[in-house]
């Protein structure tokens, strides 16, 4: 069980987050729709980007939290409370009770959004025994079938019993000693204990050893393994590997036999207990999540702050993500606000087209490094040690390069000739280029035994008859890993007639690793960048796209004199970066807001081409 202590406010109005797979659109410039309606009344609620209710009872998530992991805890919620799904809650004196308590289900991305958002919240708190936290890193639709237990099974029965069931039945389900509960629970522990002992009593079945977790918590706690155990959660394949050190009763059998006390407890019908588990499929109600788009005074963007605080903001809010660059020499990496800036790699006589691995351990980018002449090749370097290895031997030049956020995947542009060689750099259309892709797995050997990749080691993902000259490039993968098994997904660009201004055409497109759901995403734009969050794609024209909406916003940077461009939204969601400029190109950062201007603030650093957040801190 988590306790929630503070939270840090979120007071900006975001995208909904897509419940919908990739597909062919047609190219809207309207502004995204945002709900105005707030669903929820609850003194915490405008520091959350989205909302939805179940009951009454409030779920807030973060503008990183993913809808559908927002939709399927209301609906396990909802399951739980209306066991029979026939729309009447099973006990009204438990919603009615957890209602006045102002009770609320907290969603965040993961436990590190959670702590860097506990501060600025803490003094609005006024109930923080009726909160509790749920993170979309542990919320698994489809558990039974991906092996993954789903955490919402647990967190939203923790709001619900230590709220609302200890506070309608106290004598029964209270969390202090002398509740029928607790009594049951001393039982099963071997002994009435308010601290965790130092070792529990032979033949004691709930041995539960957090010792951050008080008497209170250890009923909660009780609770959710006994009756969950009745329902049939804990009894799947390892499971009861993975849980006996605290729990050993994980099916409702041993329940029966061995616990009878809390058997005719959680079973007794007065109570209006669930009698199935939770799938996440309640059918008496479709649950939707709202924007929330009444910005706080005093919260909303501020064109009014320095360039330093914008800049200090953004690192604060994005601890431990760096940003890696290229000035077409070398390869460099940098905090948000500039600072900490490190050479990472030489990557002369040029370079580029950086990417990084998707637990920042490296940074891959192309180079012509080498003798004169020589195509660019993909290298990556070692953001810790320095170490730096070539990867490819291709002679003809890598044009991008893309890593997947499950580390299985290189994608690679490859282009059908080496521009470094004569003219060739003026006449780009007598080329073309395919995407190739190869699983790390089988990369990885090769390079550790000093090898480099082949054509022929990758296989074709994209690719047209180079009579078309189509150049697919630009390559960029979505960092939500898709659920149910699929394969993850790659945005890239189709451009046809590369550099011919009076007849080309630039499109995005989407596809999976293996090659199926090929799509068009949208005409006319260039350089697609995912969001950390959502099915958001971003693009050169500082444009981003909602799969759920299918619309597009056009984002307005203001306090920069040179164009800005390519839009990278940064992990915690909150701020964009962008390049300034064209020639000797800067990075400039801005606070994300779709519904108006935002002031941008140029990152003091060397030239900066194509400047990229690293997915995850960076461990040092």
């Amino acid at each position: 069980m988590k306790y929630l202590n503070k939270f840090l406010p979120i007071a900006y109005t975001t995208f909904a987050i897509s419940l919908a797979g990739c597909g062919d659109s047609n190219n809207k410039s309207t502004t995204l729709k945002t709900n105005a309606e707030s669903s929820s009344k609850h003194s915490l609620a405008a520091y959350f980007a989205k909302q939805t209710n179940v009951f009454g009872i409030d779920i807030l998530g973060t503008n990183t939290t993913p809808d559908v992991k927002i939709l399927h805890a209301a609906q396990v919620m909802a399951e739980y409370l209306d066991n029979d799904e026939d729309g009447i809650p099973d006990n009204q004196a438990v919603i009615d009770y957890m209602v006045a308590q102002k009770s609320a289900l907290l969603m965040f991305k993961d436990n590190a959004e959670a702590e860097s958002k506990m501060t600025a919240l803490e003094s609005k708190i006024t109930n923080n025994n009726a909160l509790q936290d749920l993170y979309a890193s542990e919320t698994h639709l489809n558990s039974s079938e991906g092996g993954e237990f789903d955490a919402s099974l647990e967190e939203v029965l923790h709001l619900i019993t230590h709220v609302g069931y200890a506070g309608v039945y106290p004598g029964v389900f209270g969390e202090s000693t002398g509740s029928a509960v607790a009594d049951a629970m001393d039982t099963a522990r071997g002994g009435q204990f308010e601290t965790i002992p130092v070792e529990y009593p032979v033949g004691a079945w709930y041995t539960y050893d957090d010792k951050t977790c008080d008497y209170g918590c250890m009923v909660t706690e009780y609770t959710y393994w006994s009756l969950t155990s009745i329902l049939g959660a804990q009894n799947a394949s390892g499971r009861l590997e993975a849980i006996q050190q605290e729990w050993k009763l994980n099916t409702k059998d041993k329940v029966q036999i061995q616990d009878q006390s809390v058997y005719a407890i959680m079973t007794d019908p007065q109570y209006g207990l669930p009698r199935t588990l939770p799938d996440g499929t309640y059918q008496a109600k479709q649950f939707k999540v709202t924007n929330n788009t009444d910005v706080i005074e005093g919260e909303e963007p501020s064109n009014d702050l320095s360039d330093s605080e914008i800049l200090q903001n953004a690192m604060n809010a994005n601890i431990g993500h760096k940003i890696a660059f290229g000035n077409l020499d070398d390869i460099y990496m940098m905090n948000p606000d500039g600072s900490e800036r490190e050479l990472l790699a030489d990557g002369r006589p040029i370079s580029g087209y950086v990417a990084w691995s998707h637990d920042a351990q490296y940074v891959y980018f192309a180079s012509a490094k080498g003798e004169a002449e020589s195509a660019w090749e993909a290298f990556r370097v070692n953001v810790i040690t320095k170490e730096l290895s070539k990867l490819t031997e291709f002679g003809q030049d890598v044009r991008s390069i893309g890593l997947s956020p499950d580390g299985q995947y290189l994608a690679l542009s490859i282009m059908t000739g080496n521009s470094n060689i004569g003219d060739n750099n003026d006449n780009l259309t007598q080329f073309n280029t395919d995407i190739y892709i190869i699983e790390l797995s089988t990369a990885e050997p090769i390079w550790t035994s000093g090898g480099t990749l082949r054509k022929e080691d990758m296989r074709l993902l994209v690719g047209a008859d180079p009579a078309e000259q189509f150049w697919f490039e630009e390559l960029n993968w979505n960092p939500i890993l898709p659920d149910g098994g699929d394969e993850s997904v790659l945005a890239y660009t189709k451009t046809w007639c590369y550099d011919e201004d009076d007849v080309s055409f630039t499109h995005a497109y989407t596809i999976r690793a293996d090659g199926s759901d090929q799509a068009l995403v949208l005409e006319n734009k260039d350089q697609p960048i995912w969001a950390f969050a959502d099915d958001i794609l971003c693009f050169l024209d500082m444009s981003c796209y909602s799969f759920e909406q299918q619309e597009s916003v056009q984002l307005n940077i203001t306090g920069i004199d040179n164009e800005v461009s390519a839009a990278s939204i940064s992990p915690d969601g909150e701020y964009v970066l962008f390049e300034v400029g064209d020639e000797k190109r800067k990075a400039g950062i801005a606070k994300l807001n779709i519904s108006g201007p935002s002031k941008g603030v140029i990152i003091d650093s060397t030239n900066a081409y194509e400047p990229r957040w690293s997915p995850v801190p960076v461990s040092e």
